[in-house]
């Protein structure tokens, strides 16, 4: 670890808790059920059963974690500071002994998330409707506007004057397939800013669907992949989707050279200030991913950032901590359960006259259109 600690073992983790309570009002699924045993209190008693061989890991206590959707409300509201994100994942890898959800090793492979939306957008939506999954990956796959396709692999120069500096953008999995038009929109941003930017051929998925599916020895795969691909010539790493962004900074050992999530990259270094933005008159929605409010505490990151356009009205959508219910391959997993959280946050859009609902994680964004 950074500071030369060695870090604490997943008992001493669990033994922070105190069972206060303090994250049950917090917990999505909790809210939803009532249910000790779907919130944040009630699963760690479950991992702690699992770990100490004291419960078996079976069908009903697999049903309760896998019901979790890993937003780490609970770790934000915390006084004991339980890391119950990296439990989760101690936990959900015993389950599994290895072998990780196939749907998760679908999902998490660029090439397949590309073709996938190609053919998706390509197939009409009566074929798929008969089998659950398939329908809703062709839902997920469909619900965002097909724009430009995500820049090539290569080095782009500035600019704008001198360079600034050289940054790696990480294309993501999700990000390529679904959002080239934002991957090209941030491309332009830092070259803008005066940055060169390098987009390495070989980076691929980040890997948090395989640690949180289970299966470490994948996501620490694709770790060095990444790590491999961004070297330390570089100033910075930056990436648009904040669900990939919080993985990418848990990587152990860690990237070569700092990562940032361009929100705050451009915030703080961008200096665009003084950049002619085209005024954009109406109001505007904002959703604040999870991963952007309980882990990167950087909610504000986003309105900083739009309030450099002129005329543009912001307005938050939905209650500070209200997970959406997209949580990387939840959607699709849970679809009853996801539609149930999302539910409020569109009523809630529904009531205002707004041209855009903006996110800033991919998968909220292919939920919430969905």
């Amino acid at each position: 670890m950074a500071d030369g600690k060695a870090p604490i073992t997943p008992q001493e983790a669990l033994d922070r808790c105190v069972k206060c309570g303090m994250c049950l009002p917090e917990c999505p699924t909790y809210r939803l059920e009532r249910n000790e045993n779907e919130s944040p209190r009630g699963r760690l008693a479950l991992m702690e059963g699992l770990l100490q061989d004291r419960l078996p890991g079976d069908a009903t206590l697999t049903r309760h974690l896998d019901n979790c959707l890993g937003c780490r409300r609970c770790e934000r509201v915390c006084p004991s500071l339980v890391p119950y994100g990296r439990l989760l994942d101690v936990a959900r890898a015993q389950l599994a002994g290895g072998r990780p959800r196939r749907l998760a090793a679908l999902i998490q492979d660029p090439s397949l998330q590309r073709w996938g939306t190609q053919l998706a957008r390509l197939t009409p939506s009566a074929l798929s409707r008969p089998l659950r999954t398939l329908h809703g990956l062709h839902r997920l796959a469909t619900a965002l506007p097909a724009t430009a396709s995500a820049p090539p692999a290569g080095d782009y120069a500035p600019l704008n004057g001198a360079p600034r500096g050289r940054v790696g953008l990480f294309l993501g999995c999700a990000s390529a397939a679904q959002q080239g038009g934002a991957l090209q929109a941030a491309l332009r941003l830092l070259r803008h800013a005066g940055f060169g930017v390098s987009i390495p051929a070989q980076a691929g998925c980040c890997g948090a669907l395989s640690r949180h599916s289970g299966d470490p020895g994948r996501a620490a795969q694709l770790a060095q992949t990444n790590r491999a691909a961004f070297d330390a010539s570089l100033d910075a790493v930056v990436s648009i989707a904040s669900g990939c962004g919080i993985h990418l900074d848990d990587y152990q050992p860690p990237l070569p050279t700092e990562h940032f999530d361009i929100n705050r990259f451009l915030l703080e270094q961008g200096d665009l200030g003084s950049a002619a933005f085209t005024p954009l008159a109406g109001e505007v929605l904002v959703h604040t991913p999870c991963s952007m409010e309980n882990v990167y505490r950087g909610g504000g990151w986003v309105d900083a950032l739009l309030a450099l356009i002129p005329d543009l009205t912001l307005r938050a959508v939905g209650e500070a901590g209200q997970c959406c219910g997209s949580a990387g391959d939840y959607m699709l997993r849970h679809p009853d359960w996801a539609a149930r959280l999302r539910a409020p946050i569109l009523a809630a859009a529904a009531a205002h006259d707004a041209r855009l609902l903006l996110t800033s994680n991919v998968g909220c964004a292919m939920h919430l259109a969905a």
